[in-house]
């Protein structure tokens, strides 16, 4: 190409970069802090052993090795927009005709790709391996004598089954169709000996490794669950094969003069697409949840207090987030029903055999001060992970509720692991040296605080129907344990349990009786009185006048909506408009 049209596409690709960059670091940033957390890549002989050693092995290794950075999300922004351009640049590698028309085509696999990590489920792995296809491919283009490239061709059919698994057979495909396109009447034999040997493939690796013939046509390591079809990630592949064939046709000789325009509709149409494709493919409702979640794992109490105002969470993960932010804070027991609530599901969300839902959970549970119960939370989600990958997130739970627990020897366990790591090496060495020093609780506040917060002697998993019984035994072993009070309180209000809430109230120990109790105490009044009289001292007179409002309103029949921009703020409008026990 020419000078000019050097540039043009440079900067086609530069562009691509910076916008595929920008949407994952700035408007999807906690799907790849998800991604990240659910593995743990060790820099170790036995582990790269372990992941290469099964068709794909090489692939997803290297794509763990990338997603591991995502730690980091401008850095796991920036290694998809590397990866993705690298998928672009090496299609256009490919392909035989070198011009701006092709190289504007070749950005056609990747918009199948951008909406693939869209999906949380999505892995690096697959990617990496149709980059290395696309470079196998385009280095035999490279070779001039035929008898030769396509003897090295087709002995790469094995050595890249192994390497990147069953999307191998994209770079069969691009090979054949090429063979077809430049040598017609020669290309049968070249095409029956690549079939054969990709057929054989997999048809000798159900032999030989430990996989159904459906999990090794899938893909063993492109998607979180194997039993899924990655429509989009072979979407992409076949796109790869189909845009270098077409980029060999002498078709695009004849816009020698056109191709900047051309180039440029191509180009245009494209970004188009993909951005239509990615804003249908983004799970928003997913992205909110994990922002929650990073938070709480971070620990940014206000922040959460922030996002909330800026836009209320109503689903129970993102408000159980909230919820535990509002306690933290010294905010729950005066603000709670100034967001939206759905019951007790939002306070303490029930346990699922999932591999998501209780590392939230368990995080919750850890400022409880339950320290079994957050052990085994991160247990069991960890052996839900589809994939049955480590996580680090929760590997590095496991040692801090070990060494709570005094297990001290299965904490270094998970120590040693983390110390392979990149980034939770010096956590992991840190606490090895605090341990074998003896002063872990005097330089961890957080494990101090979860070792005098746990119970001594009745520390056991529990039944979720005696939620209040535990929380309030937390309370009276530690008086100081404020978190568990909040959530034995406003366990009751949230379940309506007002009878409950009455016999309970004596554990508040507040100079000034806080704003969401009163009103509890005020609604259990008017049910229980007909008048005001004799009204407690520690109700105050507006919490009164306001209640007197609430109930001529609601004996008026003012509608939900009126209901809630007059009392939304308010426990009785919760009690009366929200969860159905």
């Amino acid at each position: 190409m020419s000078g000019i049209r050097r540039i043009i596409s440079i900067g086609m690709t530069v562009l691509f970069g910076i916008a595929i960059y920008c949407f994952y670091s700035l408007k999807y940033p906690y799907h790849l802090h998800f991604q990240e957390q659910y593995q743990l890549f060790e820099f170790t002989w036995a582990y790269f052993l372990r992941v290469s050693s099964v068709p794909g092995g090489l692939a997803d290794w290297i794509g763990r090795f990338l997603t591991q950075f995502c730690y980091y999300a401008p850095a796991g922004a920036a290694v998809i927009a590397l990866l993705l351009c690298s998928v672009q640049l090496l299609t256009f590698a490919a392909a035989r005709k070198k011009n701006l028309s092709t190289y504007a085509l070749s950005f056609l696999p990747v918009i199948p790709l951008i909406a693939f990590y869209c999906d949380e489920n999505a892995l690096l792995g697959g990617t990496v391996a149709i980059a290395i296809l696309l470079a196998a491919s385009a280095l035999c283009r490279q070779i001039r004598d035929r008898r030769l490239r396509l003897i090295i061709e087709a002995a790469l059919i094995p050595v890249l089954y192994m390497a990147c698994g069953s999307l191998t057979v994209f770079y069969v495909l691009i090979t054949i169709l090429s063979e077809c396109i430049e040598n017609k009447a020669k290309a049968l034999p070249f095409a029956l000996i690549s079939t054969v040997l990709a057929v054989a493939c997999l048809l000798i690796a159900v032999h030989i490794f430990p996989y159904v013939l459906e999990r090794l046509v899938l893909g063993v390591h492109y998607y979180r669950y194997h039993n899924i079809l990655p429509v989009m990630l072979w979407v992409a592949g076949l796109f790869t094969a189909v845009t270098a064939c077409l980029g060999s046709l002498e078709f695009w000789d004849g816009l020698s003069r056109k191709h900047i325009l051309s180039g440029s509709l191509i180009y245009c149409l494209l970004v188009l697409l993909g951005t239509g494709l990615t804003i249908k493919s983004a799970d928003w409702a997913k992205e909110e949840w994990m922002h929650y979640d990073f938070m709480v794992r971070m620990e940014m109490w206000n922040r959460i207090m922030m996002t909330a105002d800026r836009k209320n969470p109503d689903k129970p993960m993102t408000v159980s987030c909230l919820n535990l932010a509002l306690s933290k804070t010294g905010r729950m027991s005066d603000h709670q029903f100034d967001y939206f609530q759905n019951g007790p599901e939002g306070l303490i969300p029930a346990f699922k055999g999932d591999f998501t839902s209780p590392v939230p959970t368990g995080e919750i549970y850890w400022h409880l001060g339950m320290v079994n119960t957050a052990q085994h939370y991160a247990f069991e989600a960890q052996e839900a992970i589809p994939d049955f990958q480590k996580s680090a997130r929760l590997y590095k739970r496991l040692a801090q509720t070990n060494i709570v627990n005094g297990d001290w020897g299965v904490a270094r366990k998970y120590l040693k692991s983390l110390h392979n790591t990149l980034f939770y090496r010096r956590w992991a060495d840190e606490t090895v040296a605090l341990l074998d020093s003896g002063e872990i609780f005097e330089k961890r506040p957080e494990l101090a605080r979860a070792r005098d917060l746990r119970l001594k002697e009745h520390d056991f998993l529990f039944s979720e129907t005696e939620m209040d019984s535990m929380l309030g035994l937390l309370r009276v072993e530690n008086p100081s344990n404020d978190i568990a009070l909040d959530y034995m309180m406003s366990w009751c209000l949230l379940k309506k349990d007002l009878g409950r809430f009455v016999e309970l109230i004596g554990m508040v120990t507040a100079p000034t009786m806080p704003k969401s109790y009163q009103e509890a105490l005020l609604l259990r009044w008017v049910l229980t009185h007909d008048s005001f009289e004799g009204l407690p001292s520690y109700l105050l007179p507006v919490h009164a006048q306001r209640i007197s409002r609430f109930i001529n309103d609601l004996q008026a029949g003012k509608k939900e909506d009126q209901m809630l921009r007059d009392y939304g703020d308010t426990y009785w409008f919760y009690y009366y408009f929200r969860y159905r026990s």
